[in-house]
């Protein structure tokens, strides 16, 4: 049997970390420009980062004995490890610089970053040196689909297969309809997710907020992670202008990224026929209206128009699981957290930034059981579950059902496992939830108007775990845990 390939760990490590160094000098430019004493903290993790992915990828180099093929075993490895050792260089900025020094809290911050969930254990935001804050917002950025598009770009390089690392970082419908063209793919998702990025830049910056705010919130929207530059988050701005454009942005963020490029280069609403595109508008839509008069017929807000623009952007951000706030809607009542909490399980599509269980699951799972009654009526009858007149293979089916499983159950255990550690039954509850779909807002003290800092030291790191888990979707982390995946 052949033996393990552990070159290409740690090339693909360290190519990552060599990036990641490149980034960490963007954010250093800022800080320059800016005049922040943070700056020597920032070079200085940009250069032990750069040192470090060196020495792994000269570590890593093939030699000519050296197998050429890769299996899961070192796919998953590597791409858990990749998103481990980016987390743990990506927390020397704040160390360094001494805006975080601790190093739990310094490490749950780059997890939320990477993972695009958006928690904060920072108490006053607004106190945080410019180039921090770009680097916060930019670990969202690279988190939110350049990773995976490194991964699948590079691999071919070092003689893997992309594909593998695409399977590795989704486990839904839609990889074996798209990996005979992974490369084209991956093309075409950075090219939409750069302009995307740019043309949100430039529209935020023509509203209230000056350039700086514009570039860190436009990266954040657009990765649907949540940072923002204000304590109030996108209610600091008090603007209607930039909520729709935030709103936008997050919508977009939360759709497959390959419609959206179709969309703009053949200017067809033909790609936004698809399925789960349709159903992902139906969710919005039913959530916001639904909101809005609830919000209406009990008084608890009365312009129409105001209440349609809260209960849209909530809504949004919820679905797409973005951090992103205008409101406490803690403070509308219990009926809302079960709406929000709801909402952020299933989320965007397939192909996007989002996190949660992915919308393509939800119809699957939805059409299964319509499945299962018709055939109790007519039960010789032959009935398949399709998406967009494509017949679902069983075995695609089983192992989405499996994924559900899991990820509910994997939910539910950890709010027990949270609920040991201090938090309340409701707090628990919405910070695992929230955690593995990565949404960012728990409920109680950890809602849209509170931060994690009084977490517990196990709470936070348990946090990053499930963070992990619930953005490599489940089965990538869950497997190396399992004795029966390392044999050969």
């Amino acid at each position: 049997m052949r033996k393990f390939n552990y070159r290409i760990v740690l090339s693909s490590i360290g190519i990552l970390l060599m990036i990641e160094a490149f980034f960490m000098l963007l954010s250093a430019f800022v800080g320059v420009h800016y005049r922040e004493s943070a700056v020597q903290g920032i070079y200085l993790s940009g250069l032990i980062t750069f040192t470090t992915g060196t020495l792994l990828l000269f570590l890593g180099r093939k030699k000519k004995s050296a197998p050429s093929h890769i299996t899961k075993r070192e796919v998953y490895l590597t791409v858990t490890l990749a998103w481990l050792m980016m987390t743990l260089f990506g927390t020397l900025p704040y160390l360094l610089s001494g805006a975080i020094p601790s190093f739990t809290n310094a490490f749950f911050e780059t997890m939320c970053g990477f993972t695009t969930t958006g928690s904060s254990t920072v108490l006053n935001i607004e106190a945080f040196p410019r180039s921090l804050h770009f680097w916060r917002s930019f670990t969202q950025w690279i988190g939110g689909i350049g990773i995976i598009i490194f991964v699948m770009s590079f691999m071919p390089v070092f003689g893997g297969s992309s594909g593998q690392f695409f399977d590795a970082e989704s486990t839904g419908i839609s990889e074996d309809l798209m990996r005979p063209r992974i490369s084209v793919i991956t093309a075409h998702m950075a090219l939409t997710y750069l302009g995307l990025t740019i043309v949100g830049f430039f529209l935020l910056w023509a509203g209230p907020m000056d350039s700086f705010d514009a570039a860190c919130h436009a990266l954040s929207a657009i990765s649907t992670g949540g940072f923002s530059t204000k304590q109030a988050s996108i209610a600091y701005f008090d603007s209607a202008y930039t909520e729709y454009v935030i709103t936008a942005l997050m919508f977009f963020g939360g759709t497959n990224f390959m419609l959206l490029y179709t969309f703009f280069t053949r200017f067809s609403l033909q790609a936004f026929r698809d399925e789960e595109f349709r159903w992902y508008v139906s969710i919005i839509l039913v959530f916001t209206l639904g909101i809005s008069a609830m919000l209406l017929t009990s008084g608890k807000m009365s312009d129409v128009e105001s209440t349609l623009r809260t209960a849209l952007f909530q809504v949004v951000a919820a679905v797409t699981t973005t951090g992103f706030a205008t409101v406490d809607y803690q403070l509308w009542g219990q009926v809302y957290w079960l709406l929000f909490l709801a909402m952020i399980f299933f989320c965007g599509c397939e192909g996007s930034t989002s996190g949660g269980m992915k919308v393509s699951r939800l119809v699957v799972l939805v059409k299964n059981t319509l499945l299962v009654f018709k055939k109790q009526v007519h039960p010789d009858a032959l009935y398949r579950v399709k998406i967009n007149g494509k017949v679902i293979s069983e075995h695609v089916s089983s192992k989405i059902l499996a994924f559900v499983f899991l990820y509910l159950t994997l939910a539910a255990f950890s709010a027990v496992v949270l609920s040991f550690t201090g938090m309340t039954f409701d707090e628990s509850i919405g910070v695992s939830v929230s955690s593995i779909s990565s949404y960012g807002f728990g409920l109680g003290s950890y809602g849209p108007s509170g931060t994690f800092e009084s977490a517990s030291v196990f709470a936070k790191y348990y946090l990053c775990f499930l963070m992990l888990v619930g953005r490599l979707e489940v089965f990538t982390v869950l497997s190396l845990f399992v004795p029966s995946f390392w044999k050969r």
